[in-house]
Protein backbone atom coordinates (compact mmCIF):
# COMPACT_ATOMS: atom_id res chain seq x y z
CA UNK A 1 0.00 0.00 0.00
CA UNK A 2 0.88 3.60 -0.73
CA UNK A 3 0.08 7.37 -0.25
CA UNK A 4 -0.73 9.11 -3.56
CA UNK A 5 -2.71 12.72 -4.40
CA UNK A 6 -6.41 11.95 -4.86
CA UNK A 7 -7.91 11.33 -8.78
CA UNK A 8 -11.44 11.90 -9.64
CA UNK A 9 -11.11 8.16 -10.17
CA UNK A 10 -10.97 7.87 -6.59
CA UNK A 11 -14.42 10.11 -5.93
CA UNK A 12 -16.68 6.60 -5.97
CA UNK A 13 -14.47 4.89 -3.38
CA UNK A 14 -14.06 7.93 -1.37
CA UNK A 15 -18.08 8.19 -0.95
CA UNK A 16 -18.26 5.23 0.41
CA UNK A 17 -15.71 5.60 2.83
CA UNK A 18 -17.44 8.82 4.51
CA UNK A 19 -20.12 6.94 4.70
CA UNK A 20 -18.23 4.07 6.66
CA UNK A 21 -17.20 6.29 9.11
CA UNK A 22 -20.33 8.38 9.71
CA UNK A 23 -21.52 5.15 10.56
CA UNK A 24 -18.61 4.18 12.89
CA UNK A 25 -18.88 7.46 14.28
CA UNK A 26 -22.17 6.87 14.93
CA UNK A 27 -21.92 3.76 16.63
CA UNK A 28 -18.89 5.22 19.39
CA UNK A 29 -22.21 7.99 19.68
CA UNK A 30 -20.42 10.72 17.74
CA UNK A 31 -23.42 12.45 15.87
CA UNK A 32 -21.11 15.96 15.47
CA UNK A 33 -18.21 15.30 13.66
CA UNK A 34 -19.65 13.70 10.31
CA UNK A 35 -23.09 14.65 9.10
CA UNK A 36 -24.94 13.58 5.40
CA UNK A 37 -23.81 17.10 4.94
CA UNK A 38 -19.76 16.83 5.61
CA UNK A 39 -17.78 15.53 3.91
CA UNK A 40 -18.78 15.78 0.78
CA UNK A 41 -17.38 15.05 -2.86
CA UNK A 42 -17.51 18.35 -3.31
CA UNK A 43 -15.02 19.11 -0.90
CA UNK A 44 -12.38 16.61 -2.20
CA UNK A 45 -13.01 17.84 -5.50
CA UNK A 46 -11.66 21.03 -4.52
CA UNK A 47 -8.74 18.94 -2.53
CA UNK A 48 -7.83 17.48 -5.81
CA UNK A 49 -8.00 20.93 -7.78
CA UNK A 50 -5.53 22.36 -4.60
CA UNK A 51 -3.54 19.48 -4.54
CA UNK A 52 -3.82 18.76 -0.97
CA UNK A 53 -6.16 15.36 -1.28
CA UNK A 54 -3.81 11.87 -0.36
CA UNK A 55 -5.83 8.75 -0.82
CA UNK A 56 -4.03 5.48 0.95
CA UNK A 57 -4.26 2.37 -2.06
CA UNK A 58 -3.28 -1.57 -2.39
CA UNK A 59 -0.57 -1.87 -4.12
CA UNK A 60 -2.92 -2.63 -7.60
CA UNK A 61 -3.20 1.46 -7.51
CA UNK A 62 -7.20 1.24 -8.01
CA UNK A 63 -8.61 -0.24 -4.80
CA UNK A 64 -8.71 3.16 -2.07
CA UNK A 65 -8.41 1.54 1.59
CA UNK A 66 -8.26 5.22 3.09
CA UNK A 67 -8.56 9.09 2.20
CA UNK A 68 -7.37 12.17 4.01
CA UNK A 69 -6.88 15.98 3.78
CA UNK A 70 -2.98 17.49 3.50
CA UNK A 71 -3.03 21.68 4.54
CA UNK A 72 0.01 24.45 5.39
CA UNK A 73 -2.21 25.96 8.25
CA UNK A 74 -4.95 25.80 10.26
CA UNK A 75 -6.26 29.27 11.62
CA UNK A 76 -7.96 27.92 14.77
CA UNK A 77 -4.19 26.13 15.61
CA UNK A 78 -3.10 29.72 15.93
CA UNK A 79 -5.25 30.28 19.26
CA UNK A 80 -5.73 26.97 20.89
CA UNK A 81 -8.73 27.32 23.75
CA UNK A 82 -6.48 25.93 26.46
CA UNK A 83 -2.62 24.12 26.16
CA UNK A 84 -0.01 24.61 23.79
CA UNK A 85 1.69 23.06 20.84
CA UNK A 86 5.07 21.65 21.20
CA UNK A 87 6.56 23.24 18.58
CA UNK A 88 6.16 26.55 16.38
CA UNK A 89 7.61 25.07 13.39
CA UNK A 90 5.83 24.96 9.97
CA UNK A 91 3.67 22.11 9.85
CA UNK A 92 1.02 19.80 8.46
CA UNK A 93 -2.75 19.40 9.64
CA UNK A 94 -4.30 16.19 8.29
CA UNK A 95 -8.50 16.86 7.52
CA UNK A 96 -11.15 14.45 6.92
CA UNK A 97 -9.24 11.20 7.46
CA UNK A 98 -11.45 7.85 6.76
CA UNK A 99 -10.02 4.22 6.13
CA UNK A 100 -11.95 1.23 5.47
CA UNK A 101 -12.14 -1.29 8.36
CA UNK A 102 -9.90 -3.73 9.09
CA UNK A 103 -6.84 -3.14 6.45
CA UNK A 104 -4.26 -1.06 8.87
CA UNK A 105 -5.00 2.19 6.12
CA UNK A 106 -5.17 4.70 9.02
CA UNK A 107 -2.19 3.42 11.30
CA UNK A 108 -0.42 3.19 7.74
CA UNK A 109 -0.80 7.24 6.32
CA UNK A 110 0.12 8.48 9.91
CA UNK A 111 3.20 6.71 9.71
CA UNK A 112 3.85 7.18 6.45
CA UNK A 113 3.03 11.32 7.01
CA UNK A 114 5.28 11.36 10.11
CA UNK A 115 8.52 9.88 7.67
CA UNK A 116 7.77 12.87 5.44
CA UNK A 117 7.08 15.34 7.83
CA UNK A 118 8.82 16.63 10.63
CA UNK A 119 5.89 18.43 12.56
CA UNK A 120 1.79 17.27 12.09
CA UNK A 121 -1.14 18.53 13.87
CA UNK A 122 -4.67 17.44 13.86
CA UNK A 123 -7.91 17.71 15.75
CA UNK A 124 -10.85 15.59 16.37
CA UNK A 125 -13.97 15.38 18.71
CA UNK A 126 -13.60 14.13 22.06
CA UNK A 127 -16.35 11.28 21.09
CA UNK A 128 -14.17 10.12 17.68
CA UNK A 129 -12.88 6.98 19.90
CA UNK A 130 -11.37 5.27 16.98
CA UNK A 131 -8.99 8.57 15.86
CA UNK A 132 -8.34 8.81 19.43
CA UNK A 133 -7.38 5.75 19.44
CA UNK A 134 -5.11 5.41 16.32
CA UNK A 135 -3.77 8.41 17.31
CA UNK A 136 -2.38 7.19 20.49
CA UNK A 137 -0.93 4.06 18.62
CA UNK A 138 1.37 6.50 16.28
CA UNK A 139 2.46 8.53 19.39
CA UNK A 140 0.29 11.63 18.78
CA UNK A 141 0.46 13.82 21.74
CA UNK A 142 -2.77 15.59 23.30
CA UNK A 143 -1.84 19.48 23.12
CA UNK A 144 -5.07 21.37 24.29
CA UNK A 145 -8.01 22.06 22.75
CA UNK A 146 -9.03 24.01 19.02
CA UNK A 147 -12.64 25.64 19.22
CA UNK A 148 -13.98 25.93 15.61
CA UNK A 149 -17.36 27.99 15.16
CA UNK A 150 -20.51 26.14 14.65
CA UNK A 151 -18.72 22.92 15.79
CA UNK A 152 -17.32 23.43 19.26
CA UNK A 153 -14.12 22.30 20.97
CA UNK A 154 -11.77 19.52 19.14
CA UNK A 155 -9.17 17.88 20.78
CA UNK A 156 -5.90 18.81 19.51
CA UNK A 157 -3.14 16.61 18.90
CA UNK A 158 0.53 17.14 17.19
CA UNK A 159 3.23 14.89 16.10
CA UNK A 160 6.78 16.21 16.48
CA UNK A 161 9.32 14.00 15.08
CA UNK A 162 12.35 13.37 17.93
CA UNK A 163 16.08 14.42 16.19
CA UNK A 164 17.55 10.73 16.82
CA UNK A 165 14.44 9.79 13.96
CA UNK A 166 15.27 12.63 11.77
CA UNK A 167 18.12 11.08 9.73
Amino acid sequence: MYLRLTQERDLAAIDHIFALGRERQHSEGNYSQWHEGYPTLAVVREDIKNGTGWVCVADDDTTVLGTLALSDHEEVYDHLQSGAWRSEQPYKVIHRMGTLPHHGAGIFMLQELQARYPYLRVDTFAANKSMLSLLHKAGFVHCGVAYYEGYGEMQAFDYLRSESSSN
